[in-house]
């Protein structure tokens, strides 16, 4: 879904256009000559070309980088264009948002950033029990003290959200006989991967997975998450090329 139509969505070097699928697909040039497409269904980042060593991500459907643990939550459609900056500080902007009600009735928003360096491609998920919010405004309108335990029966019915395996994916092109641990990492002070350095922040815990030429990497929280209403999970990651 878009809130504004496609020809207005124009920030310097970046655009947003209907993709080959036709879906919404943000497209973002840096003038070092990278550049990184980004697809809005999934809020997905489909292509990350470097000027020297050209395509870095994998392609396919399940491929490229993108947040993951969210199934049954927010569905790739939910998303919506939230931003769209040109270059500031060196770096170029897309973000998505998305808000929606589990199938319990729990509301839940949440946020993905882009960002494009030269050598540099960041990405930012954060997911909210946005529960206490509407407990908050619920109560706001009401005027009729006798509907305390109405009130009451509203706040049993705010229940945590559980996000056991939210973080953020994504796939890799390495070169063959690429090192990969089989245990999970801590990549918050940066695991090297290949010509490639994964940093993250938040979602620290890093699994990998070596197929071929393939690396794939699910960046996810050390502990299962559990929202409760009012509380946000958020965590990034960094790739940067060597």
């Amino acid at each position: 879904m878009l809130a504004r139509p496609l020809e207005s969505l124009l920030a310097g070097n970046s655009s947003v256009s209907l993709g080959p699928d036709g879906t919404p697909t943000a497209s973002m040039n840096h003038p070092s000559g990278a550049a990184c497409q980004v697809s809005l269904p999934g809020s997905r980042v489909t292509s990350w070309k470097h000027s020297d060593r050209g395509e870095i991500l994998v392609e396919g459907a399940a491929a490229g980088l993108l947040p993951c643990g969210l199934e049954g939550v927010i569905a790739p459609t939910d998303w919506t264009i939230q931003s769209l900056v040109g270059l500031e500080d060196e770096v170029l902007m897309f973000s998505t948002f998305a808000e929606v009600k589990t199938a319990e009735g729990v509301p839940v928003r949440a946020r993905t950033e882009v960002q494009l360096g030269p050598s540099r491609i960041s990405m930012i998920l954060e997911v909210s029990n946005c529960g206490a919010d509407e407990m908050e405004w619920e109560e706001e309108q009401e005027e009729a003290p006798s509907d305390a335990r109405e009130r009451s029966a509203k706040r049993s019915r705010i229940l945590p959200l559980h996000l056991p395996h939210a973080g953020l994916q994504g796939s890799l092109r390495c070169h063959q006989g690429t090192h990969v641990p089989s245990e999970p990492v801590d990549a918050s002070n940066g695991i090297l991967l290949g010509g490639t350095k994964l940093e993250t922040f938040g979602f620290s815990q890093v699994k990998l997975a070596l197929a071929g030429d393939v690396l794939h990497f699910r960046a996810l929280a050390p502990c299962e998450v559990i929202l409760q209403p009012g509380e946000t999970v958020s965590g990034s990651f960094d790739l940067i090329l060597c």
